[in-house]
């Protein structure tokens, strides 16, 4: 009973009309949705550049009026150094004392933009929330992590030895380390902010802007002195910075306070709070590229799994025996790929699961994608998605009844999939429940770095390839679910990842793949 609520709930997580509620965007989850930031942005420069303009418009009135207040007060001048001038003369100047800087003060006292500001408050619902910068930085933690990247080298656009067109300032690279003070991640917290330090002070064109936006000298070296208070034994070492400090800056009243509460310190003799890393990703190895495929395994033309495979046989690589795993390649034409894309586009919900004990939804950190079910019924995806049932029938040779609907996916900032299995059950107890028999996942695009789909236990990782398809067994002849097909997709480093997955049903397939008793 247990095992079937399992299933159910999974299955209710196919329904459209999922109870979480879209009002956080969710933009660390999916590149694709970051597009609507770029809407969003131009709609604030813009917002911007009419406020600017309308600061200009205040300045040149100002400069107008300051040119007829002189020009007034030379015809004052002259009017009482001429005794030839009549009483009208004073006239004009008397009534610019008395009106102009009553009309002046009223002008002052207007404040522009207030329209400005108001449009940019109403779209504040639609920007990221500190939500979506947590689940940003931890992608790129993510990132650093797992493919054990230098903190310092991802600052200045260098990931996995790749020099890339972009780097970060030293407020965005302030925001990174005081993250990981905050996670306890003290010694990557170390490269960060000693980068942070370092383009501060290379950058004092900018300081005034950094003060602007809550970055001071002071913060960044509190907050190195805090990192390596907490890596070091000897805190003589975080006590001799930040006297240093106190000496460049003696104006700080804060780098005095930290001085003085680091002093304490030392004298009571408080140990550090180090942390050690957490091995939490079991599938770091095969990440990083150091998992390879056997030597005796071969590529083909599939022509015998269907009849009509005998007509337009599949390009197929055999990628492990036990457990069965091979690689599809150029399945799907890119009319196929780019239609499959629109129909998820504008739809996609983050990724969520059911936790059956609490009996409710909610957003797992493992999962950081977003999804769409595609309903074979729709008549806007009636068409494609039935070309799909037929390719996948045809590359596996199963009865696709009761199989569940395709799903596509979309990746986030460092999107990755925790190492899972996709069948319900190990020892296939009951073969009347239903479980996944099979695995087949399509990749929509490519991805220049990172996103690799990874069998740790059989030591097999696999590019994403446009247009290809990996196909597995999730269960054995028994019916068994087999642990060797555990599996995780990790972090994207550059680039957009688009895959479909389909999961077939085991129960419609009595006589395609009928299970075997043991003897």
């Amino acid at each position: 009973m247990k095992r079937l609520k399992c299933f159910l709930s999974l299955i209710f997580l196919w329904l459209p009309s999922v109870t979480l509620e879209k009002l956080n965007k969710n933009y660390a989850m999916s590149i694709f949705d970051l597009g609507e930031l770029l809407t969003h942005s131009q709609v604030l420069v813009n917002q911007l550049e009419v406020y600017a303009d309308k600061l200009q418009q205040r300045v040149d009135l100002v400069d107008s009026y300051i040119e007829i207040m002189k020009e007034k007060m030379a015809q004052a001048e002259r009017m009482d150094s001429d005794p030839r001038l009549d009483p009208l003369s004073s006239f004009p100047f008397m009534r610019h004392m008395q009106s102009d800087w009553a009309n002046i003060l009223w002008h002052l006292e207007q404040q522009p933009g207030e329209a400005q500001a108001t449009a940019i408050s109403l779209l504040h619902s639609e920007l990221p929330t500190a939500k979506d910068l947590r689940e940003t930085i931890d992608g790129l933690f993510r990132i650093q992590l797992i493919y054990n990247l230098n903190g310092s080298d991802m600052a200045r656009g260098i990931l996995m030895g790749v020099q890339h067109n972009y780097s970060l300032t030293a407020f965005e690279v302030h925001t990174m380390a005081k993250y990981l003070v905050e996670a306890e991640e003290y010694i990557e917290a170390r490269d960060w902010i000693s980068v942070a330090l370092d383009l501060y002070q290379a950058d004092e064109a900018n300081w005034d802007l950094y003060e602007l936006q809550g970055l001071s000298s002071d913060s960044l070296f509190e907050l190195h002195v805090e990192v390596l208070d907490n890596l070091s034994a000897d805190k003589e070492m975080p006590l001799a910075l930040m006297m240093e400090a106190v000496k460049r800056h003696p104006e700080s009243h804060n780098l005095k306070r930290a001085l003085t509460r680091l002093e304490m310190s030392v004298r009571i003799g408080e140990e550090p709070q180090g942390q050690e890393m957490e091995d939490v990703f079991s599938y770091f190895r095969c990440c990083s590229s150091e998992c390879r495929r056997g030597s005796r395994l071969y590529c083909l033309y599939n022509s015998k799994a269907t009849a009509f495979l005998r007509l337009a046989p599949l390009k197929m690589e055999l990628l492990s025996l036990d457990p069965y795993v091979v690689l599809y390649h150029d399945v799907l034409s890119d009319s196929e790929m780019l239609a499959l894309k629109t129909l998820a586009k504008g739809v996609l919900v983050r990724s969520v699961t059911y936790n059956v004990t609490k009996k409710e939804i909610s957003e797992d950190p493992h999962r950081t994608t977003k999804v769409v079910w595609l309903d074979r019924d729709s008549d806007l995806s009636n068409s494609v998605v039935s070309r799909m049932e037929i390719l996948t029938g045809d590359m596996t040779s199963l009865d696709l009844n009761s199989s569940e609907p395709f799903q596509v996916i979309n990746y986030g900032i460092g999107g990755h999939y925790a190492q899972h299995a996709d069948y319900f059950t190990e020892n296939g107890s009951d073969p009347h429940l239903p479980d996944r028999i099979v695995t087949v996942l399509f990749y929509l695009s490519d991805v220049p770095l990172g996103g690799a789909t990874v069998f740790p236990l059989i030591n097999l990782s696999v590019m994403p390839k446009k247009g290809s398809a990996l196909f597995w067994y999730n269960l054995d002849h028994r019916g068994h679910g087999m642990s060797s097909t555990y599996h995780s997709a990790c972090p994207v480093v550059i680039g957009s990842k688009w895959i479909m997955t389909k999961w077939i049903n085991r129960l419609p397939q009595l006589f395609r793949r009928p299970c075997l008793r043991e003897q």
